[in-house]
């Protein structure tokens, strides 16, 4: 038993992980065609983010938004689906 429930934990990773890597990438395309570029730490500031969308890209700012959305969004559902997996793990561990 436990072993089923380990591999389901691990297909649902690789699951998770390929559709946000397929999924990011289509919008990360779009932005290197047409040369935008932005440092990572400006996706978590809304003061540098409003800068570069308003100042630098304000012809790309649907996608922009677009993009920093994905990534905030995916970031979450990811980080809280560890969270949840390691919750089940740490009941199993107790209950069997």
């Amino acid at each position: 038993m436990k072993i089923v429930i380990v591999i389901i934990i691990i297909i649902f990773f690789v699951g998770l992980n390929l559709y946000i890597r397929i999924s990011t990438l289509k919008y990360y395309k779009e932005l290197i065609a047409k040369r935008i570029q932005f440092s990572f730490t400006d996706l978590f500031s809304n003061v540098k983010w409003n800068e570069i969308t308003e100042n630098k890209y304000p012809q790309d700012k649907v996608l922009l938004n677009r993009f920093r959305k994905h990534i905030l969004i995916t970031g979450s559902v990811f980080v809280l689906s560890i969270m949840i997996v390691i919750m089940m793990l740490f009941i199993l561990r107790n209950n069997i």
